[in-house]
């Protein structure tokens, strides 16, 4: 008696497996990649964290703003400060405007510790 030496039967119990590896492949690739898989969750996080960094500098900037306009409403010192740097004088002050010598060399830049010993 000669033992077969294929299956006819293998091709018959290989369809159900590779219907149901085909299934499983779609599955994956539909949970990766379909409106909000895996991968549109991915990046939705990398923008959220994004966001939420700039919101937070956005809250820092906009402290500082509302410092800067109390001090420019109720001190003096800063009030005072920000005149002079738009060019405002005090009553009774007078302004002398001393022009560049033409004759004179430009000073070269210090370096920043240049002094130190």
């Amino acid at each position: 008696m000669a033992i077969p030496l294929r299956d006819p039967n293998r091709k018959k119990r290989r369809i159900p497996l590779l219907i149901a590896a085909g299934l499983v492949v779609a599955a994956v690739f539909i949970s990766l990649f379909r409106d909000m898989g895996i991968v549109d969750s991915w990046k939705l996080r990398r923008t959220e964290r994004q966001l939420r960094s700039e919101v937070d500098q956005l809250r820092r900037e906009n402290a500082l703003l509302k410092q800067t306009v109390e001090d420019l409403r109720g001190n003096p010192a800063v009030i005072e400060q920000e005149a002079r740097r738009l060019g405002l004088i005090k009553e009774g002050e007078n302004v002398i405007v001393v022009p560049p010598r033409m004759d004179a060399r430009p000073q070269p830049a210090q370096r920043p510790g240049a002094n130190r010993p």
